[in-house]
């Protein structure tokens, strides 16, 4: 039985291993996954009526490149407010300053993101990551006096002078601007 809450995500890149790579990691978050080896396949899928809640693309491809399916679908009102995000290989500052001119949402560089973190960062995109783990330097400005109450109003016992990781882990409430927030020490 498929979830409702199931966003359908399409990915489209001509490399045969990171579209499985890609295809795996979005399944196991619970996507529906539709696969394009290249923009004019992915324009095909789009208009035959199967549109996704969001675009996974990479840029050269052949017949139609990632940057010429983004420019098709911003022309057409029903598909131009999809998110897309950019998996680049090369990285290249050029593709990242046209991505920007032409409203991309994110430009993922493939060697320096793992599969994981393109998951999550498309799940940004849709607004389905509620909760967020950020570092804290424990030493820095008021990172100490806020480990300390969050210590007292947790029971938690993470040292702001020691040299563990402490985290804060940031869950979206059930309201606007509600949100919930819980210290963690070595990650755990």
């Amino acid at each position: 039985m498929e979830d409702e809450n199931n966003k359908k995500i399409l990915i489209v890149d001509d490399d045969d291993f990171l579209l499985g790579i890609y295809a795996k990691n979005f399944r196991d978050e619970g996507f529906e996954v539709l696969a394009a080896h290249d923009g004019e396949e992915a324009w095909e899928i789009i208009s035959g009526g199967n549109v996704p809640d969001v675009i996974f693309t990479g840029i050269v491809m052949p017949r139609m490149t990632g940057f010429e399916l983004i420019a098709k679908m911003q022309a057409d009102p029903n598909l131009a407010k999809i998110p897309v995000a950019i998996n680049s290989h090369r990285g290249r500052p050029e593709d990242e300053k046209l991505a920007k001119q032409m409203a991309v949402d994110d430009f993922i560089i493939q060697g320096l993101t793992t599969p994981v973190e393109a998951v999550r960062r498309v799940k940004l995109l849709l607004g389905i990551q509620d909760v967020f783990k950020v570092a804290i330097v424990p030493n820095k400005n008021d990172a100490p006096a806020l480990i300390n109450f969050l210590n007292k109003q947790q029971g938690a016992t993470c040292d702001p002078m020691g040299n563990k990781e402490i985290f804060l882990e940031i869950e979206q409430g059930t309201e606007k601007d509600e949100f919930k927030i819980k210290i963690s020490c070595n990650g755990k």
